[in-house]
């Protein structure tokens, strides 16, 4: 071996970190330059989720039809396609080519997108901007946790990834919040996207000016893996449109409400989602014979990425749950004015604790290991989603509040456990890759989580108000008299029936967190790295 390849590979940390060996070298403080990637990091996060609140405004505005809800959703659901399909595309090509170049032009497809989100005046414009915000803001996620893996020893790896996933997770669960506050003080939705830009390009002009290109080495020799990019994005639209129109009526069975106009897609929910499954059937077999694949499936063999990713997607199933049905429950407890309010107040205490968590969670894994503060966080969440299935029919803000802050503390102390033991089983040259697998997997864990899980509410309430019986107008009975019946009979029955299925989401929850064990069992902190 020439003596300059073997010294670079048992100095290979600093060449192989990649983009911010230079400053380190420099003297310059690794903190300094991963503060601003953070904070676009959080303002990329917190778009995941920002359109909650503001959506009724949004379409008002835009004049859209309130029933549409398959085609309005696609302002939520693009945005978090784009970002998952972008995350392991992007940390691939930062390995490629850089961290600095892929960052700094991923920040700029997402102050576009957010220039384009702000400026739309019709729902497709708005949907197609919230999908470019998504592919930008997507990849910016996978290339600041690679940055830690290039910056820092395994033994220090756990904190900073501690941070940056509790800046990402942060960043989507305050997201409503924000939405609400910056349209509260402006009284335009559009205020919201336009603040992106200001944030975005103070940050990235620290970036510019402090983070400068190493050398690439031997990753410029490796190739993007196109065919494996364009099967992951067939397979992930495919099942996503085959699923968004999964409620819609098939032809024939009814008219919609409202004055909605039939979904086109209803018919071919079946075909969509076979071609969904046969394009990540195919992309299995293309990335076994690509030279470099986007998803490197060797890794995957891997025990500790294996147990990590899977304890990463269970934990992201029961993640959604919290996020989607505690607004949900409380809007059938409060009043509508006092909905937001609330839900903001319940979902604050859960996201607070999820922060301190995964912070605390990071910290003590470096000192005693994965798999005991992974294991201690999983039962600790469990327990807090059982007490949540207990809660009552009326609004008890101090139980509700510990219960969430319980849960979050649980669910938070697993998040950089098992960050940190999928990136060190990675090799260094699949650090970017590793690291964007993390994201999609919790990502994929919430999206089909709370799919699955809201079918089974969905199928189980329509089954309990099926066995009500029908409110019917009586002979002579006036309308008022009846209209005041049918919301007797949903104020007594109906809302208790939904609430008892809400409930029973959150004991699911409890039971996925106990399945994640499993798991989560063959985590350890030594990776591919530190035994080679």
């Amino acid at each position: 071996m020439d003596p300059r390849t073997e010294q670079a590979q048992r100095a290979g940390h600093h060449r192989e970190a990649g983009d911010l060996a230079p400053a380190a070298a420099a003297g310059q403080s690794p903190a300094r330059l991963l503060v601003p990637v953070l904070i676009i990091v959080v303002v990329a996060a917190l778009d995941l989720t920002v359109i909650a609140p503001i959506l009724p405004a949004v379409l008002v505005d835009l004049r859209v039809n309130t029933a549409e809800a398959d085609r309005y959703v696609w302002i939520v659901s693009g945005y978090l396609l784009a970002y998952t399909l972008t995350i392991p595309l992007m940390g691939r090509l930062s390995d490629i080519v850089g961290r600095r170049a892929t960052f700094l032009s991923a920040l700029g497809v997402f102050l576009a997108g957010s220039a384009a989100c702000a400026a739309a005046d019709t729902l497709p414009a708005i949907v197609a901007a919230r999908v470019v915000q998504g592919f930008g803001g997507g990849a910016m996620v996978p290339v600041a946790m690679a940055v830690v893996g290039d910056l820092l020893p395994p033994a220090r790896r756990a904190g900073a990834l501690g941070i940056v996933a509790a800046a990402d997770t942060l960043g989507w669960v305050l997201g409503p919040l924000w939405g609400a506050a910056i349209e509260q003080l402006t009284g335009d939705w559009r205020w919201i996207f336009l603040l992106n830009l200001p944030i975005g390009l103070a940050a990235g002009a620290v970036l510019v000016l402090r983070w400068h290109d190493a050398p690439l080495g031997g990753r410029q020799r490796m190739a993007l893996d196109l065919p494996g990019a364009l099967l992951l994005a067939i397979g992930l639209l495919g099942l996503s449109l085959g699923l968004s129109v999964g409620a819609e009526p098939m032809p024939g069975g009814g008219s919609r409400a409202l004055g909605a106009a039939p979904n086109p897609l209803a018919a071919y929910r079946l075909p969509l989602v076979v071609v969904g499954v046969v394009a990540l059937a195919l992309l299995v077999v293309v990335e076994r014979r690509a030279r470099d694949p986007l998803i490197p499936l060797g890794i995957f063999r891997e025990r500790l990425f294996a147990a990590a990713n899977g304890t990463n997607f269970l934990i992201g199933a029961a993640l959604m749950v919290a996020m989607v049905n505690v607004p949900l429950l409380t809007a059938l407890l409060v009043e509508e004015a006092r909905v937001s309010i609330v839900s903001a107040e319940l979902l604050g205490a859960f996201s607070l604790a999820m922060g301190v968590g995964a912070l605390v969670g990071g910290r003590v894994a470096e000192r005693f290991g994965y798999v005991g503060v992974t294991l201690a966080g999983l039962l600790i969440a469990a327990a807090g989603f059982w007490r949540m299935s207990g809660w009552s029919n009326t609004l008890e803000m101090t139980r509700m509040g510990l219960d969430l802050a319980v849960t979050g503390v649980g669910v938070g102390l697993v998040i950089a456990p098992i960050a940190a033991a999928a990136i060190n089983a990675a090799r260094r040259s699949d650090l970017g890759i590793a690291s964007g697998l993390v994201i999609v997997m919790r990502l994929l864990g919430m999206t089909l989580g709370i799919s699955a899980l809201t079918a089974w509410g969905v199928s189980r309430l329509n089954e309990a108000l099926t066995n009500l019986p029908p409110v019917v107008q009586q002979p002579g009975e006036s309308l008022a008299d009846y209209l005041a019946r049918q919301q007797e009979v949903a104020v007594q029955q109906a809302i208790p029936a939904t609430i008892d299925v809400i409930r029973d989401t959150f004991g699911a929850a409890a039971l996925i967190c106990l399945l994640a064990i499993l798991p989560a069992l063959f985590l350890s902190r030594r990776g591919r790295r530190e035994r080679e």
